[in-house]
């Protein structure tokens, strides 16, 4: 499996330029990030697992997921996590008009701050997919772009070990890390990415770092 374009310097340089990816910090936290979601199983999972840790992350959700679970959305909010913005359909936003770009982003948007009371700060375009009149929409809208620094392309299920190994090879302080607990339909299996996260994060805290949501580490 090839590596992913992030684990490569002067991609995450050329990005860092455009849009978040990672925070300057020789302090060792980082952030955990989880796209495609709220899912009734993996979700709930990982809120009962960072409770029992006292670990915060940041959920980037997908309106139609939200449409369909409201109470997880709550439930993320209201043990202390951060909610970003994923789109309303999970579709590669550099491929759709004006119009349709800033309804996908707009109407989910809209539906996080009615559900929990708080719109999101932060934007992840689905897939990664990015050009300059996305960024100039993004920020239009109000959003902060962001990617993240590290992507162990957990959600093609290449195993927990590739996974923990993948993440261990490029952990630095203020790094943001991009996994998944959601996928394009409600049979995906992401029980490889639990099981790795599980591992990594008592490793993390062992080792002495902290996590915190995406807002938390970037400050005001």
């Amino acid at each position: 499996m090839s590596p992913s374009l992030l684990d490569v310097a002067s991609v995450r340089e050329y990005l860092g330029r455009r849009l978040l990816v990672s925070v300057p910090t020789e302090e060792p936290r980082l952030a955990l990030t989880f796209d495609d979601g709220p899912h009734p199983r993996y979700t709930a999972r990982l809120l009962d697992m960072f409770a029992a840790k006292g670990i915060v992350a940041t959920f980037f959700v997908v309106g139609r997921r939200v449409r369909k679970f409201p109470d997880l959305l709550r439930a993320i909010h209201e043990a202390g996590h951060e909610v970003g913005n994923h789109g309303d359909h999970h579709v590669p936003l550099s491929m759709l008009p004006e119009l349709i770009l800033r309804r996908e982003i707009t109407v989910c948007g809209d539906l996080v701050a009615e559900t929990i009371g708080v719109r999101p700060r932060f934007l992840r375009p689905p897939m990664g997919w990015i050009n300059d009149s996305v960024l100039r929409v993004v920020r239009e809208l109000g959003y902060e772009p962001v990617i993240g620094s590290i992507h162990p392309q957990d959600s093609r299920r290449p195993g927990r070990e590739v996974i923990l190994q993948r993440v261990r090879a490029r952990i630095e302080p203020g790094a943001v890390i991009i996994l998944h607990d959601g996928g394009w339909h409600l049979g995906v299996d992401r029980s490889q990415t639990l099981e790795a996260v599980d591992a990594l994060t008592d490793e993390l805290l062992e080792a002495g770092y902290g996590f915190e949501t995406l807002s938390g580490l970037v400050g005001s």
